[in-house]
């Protein structure tokens, strides 16, 4: 049976709470968050509660830091990745994961319409795989294992 992005949420410790940072704070405050909530993404909302944009700890590094900007005095809003990738509650575990390394993405935002499900990472979904993955990662590993003797 063929798991789905939905599945992962559901299983997903704290996925019931959306971490959102308003369009208009600086990027202090959403780094604050992110290290509060040990978490490496918030999803940006705009002053009609629409998702506007996501930042990431490669925002920060590559658009920030590399750019020698004060976090204090910077506006999210100019540093945020605008054009969030999404896939639905009914996309398959792999078409999730196939998308995000094909963008070079480690966040991908699940929605569907007006409603937001929930932000997934690589790594929440490649923790379901270990975990839930119906024996098929453990299989893939023991047939590639060298033979002893």
């Amino acid at each position: 049976m063929r798991q789905t992005v939905d599945t992962v949420l559901g299983r997903k410790a704290g996925a019931d709470e959306l971490i959102t940072v308003d369009a208009g704070a600086m990027v202090s405050e959403a780094v604050q968050i992110m290290a509060e909530r040990h978490i490496g993404a918030v999803l940006i909302k705009n002053e009609d509660g629409l998702v506007d944009g996501i930042f990431t700890e490669r925002d920060l590094l590559t658009r920030v830091v590399n750019e020698a900007r004060d976090p204090k005095l910077t506006p999210i809003s100019m540093v945020m990745t605008r054009s969030v990738r999404f896939v639905t509650p009914g996309t398959t575990v792999e078409a999730a994961l196939a998308l995000m390394h094909m963008n070079r993405h480690r966040h991908m935002l699940v929605i569907e319409g007006p409603r937001v499900f929930g932000l997934l990472s690589l790594r929440d979904l490649a923790y379901h795989l270990v975990t839930h993955g119906e024996g098929r990662l453990e299989a893939e590993i023991r047939a590639s294992a060298p033979k002893a003797g």
